[in-house]
């Protein structure tokens, strides 16, 4: 099992300009091959820029971070021999063993947000571009089908300027899929992996069982590393912050409609 990831810089910049304090793209992706090691995978690792590690992989003519995803899965999937072969965003962590994603007759492995998460009116009003999947970690089986995908995930990444955008609009149905089951959809089996365990950044949400790859995206960068700290206060005090906010709601309502 490949297990590839990439990033073009070291350092993460927040949305002020201010760099995010302890974390670094290349001590998550130094954390993903040293488990992969552990594990018995082998990992790829794609210096996009100033990572500092990895093999070189400039893209000439690509001006966001949202168009070479496809370029580089190919790319791995030329250059390496093997059957599997498991992308990681470079702010996702592999954290357990994952050997289960060998099994079932699939072509394509994708992550599936929980539908809390999509249950709300901006997914609703934005459903034809975002739909229900999370591009941060996939997996791709040495098939024809999965050869054919990728060009025309390529093409169709260019024509819409984003690849999850592209991948949602290939890989999804308008009904949310069950977790763990297999779709075929114009000739490519997609089986739908839960985020959750598969592709887990809900540390603000709660802390699961069995969780394999953790994802450090956006406004979550600051549980990285996710050490005994912070995972101790995911198991007692977001809990209990989530259920203190979830009464409140129900009672401020009230409070509200008694002063009219």
């Amino acid at each position: 099992m490949i297990i590839f990831t990439c990033a073009n810089s070291d350092i993460a910049i927040r949305s002020d300009g201010r760099v995010y304090k302890n974390f670094s793209f290349r001590s998550v992706i130094q954390d993903t091959v040293n488990k992969a090691n552990e594990l018995g995978y082998t990992p790829v690792v794609y210096d996009m820029g100033n990572l500092g590690i990895g093999e070189r992989f400039i893209l000439n003519n690509v001006t966001t971070n949202a168009l070479f995803k496809p370029v580089i899965v190919k790319h791995c999937m030329e250059t390496n021999e093997d059957d599997i072969f498991v992308y990681l965003d470079g702010d996702a962590q592999l954290y357990n063993a994952i050997d289960e994603v060998a099994e079932g007759d699939y072509d394509i492995g994708v992550t599936l947000r929980p539908f809390p998460e999509i249950d709300n009116e901006w997914y609703r009003q934005n459903f034809k571009w975002m739909k229900y999947l999370n591009a941060g970690v996939m997996i791709f089986k040495r098939t024809n089908a999965t050869r054919q995908f990728i060009d025309i995930w390529h093409k169709l990444t260019e024509n819409v300027g984003d690849d999850q955008v592209a991948l949602n609009k290939l890989a999804c149905l308008d009904e949310y899929p069950e977790a763990g089951s297999i779709l075929e959809i114009n000739g490519v089996r997609f089986k739908y992996f839960p985020c959750r365990q598969y592709n887990y950044y809900h540390f603000e949400d709660r802390l699961e069982d069995n969780i394999k790859i953790l994802h450090f995206k956006g406004i979550v960068r600051h549980f990285y590393p996710f050490n005994w700290r912070k995972r101790l206060y995911c198991k007692t005090v977001v809990p209990v912050r989530n259920r203190t906010i979830e009464i409140l709601k129900k009672i401020l309502p009230l409070k509200s409609s008694g002063n009219r």
